[in-house]
C-alpha cells in the first residue's frame, strides 16, 4: 500500500479564507493622460498633413499648436465630476 504524504506545514497555518482578487487599472495622473492624448493626436495630424502634401514645416507647426491646445483642453476638462 503506497504511503500518503502530508503537508509539512501545520493545518492551522493555512489561511481560512482567500478573498477574491480585485484587479484595477493602474492610476495614471491627469497630466500624463493629457500628454498621451496630445502626443497621439499630434502624430495623427502631422502624418496626415504630410500624407496629403502639406509642407513638412507647416504640418509640424500646425500639429504642434493643435497638440498643445488638445493638451490644455484634456487637462482642464478631461475628468468627470464626482457624483454627489
Amino acid at each position: 500500500m503506497p504511503c500518503r504524504r502530508r503537508l509539512l506545514t501545520p493545518r492551522s497555518s493555512r489561511p481560512a479564507y482567500n478573498p477574491p482578487v480585485h484587479l484595477r487599472a493602474p492610476s495614471i495622473s491627469k497630466g500624463v493622460q493629457s500628454f498621451l492624448w496630445s502626443l497621439v493626436f499630434f502624430l495623427v495630424m502631422w502624418l496626415g498633413m504630410a500624407a496629403v502634401g502639406v509642407s513638412a514645416a507647416t504640418s509640424f507647426i500646425v500639429a504642434l499648436v493643435a497638440a498643445f491646445l488638445i493638451f490644455l483642453f484634456v487637462r482642464t476638462h478631461g475628468e468627470d465630476a464626482p457624483l454627489q
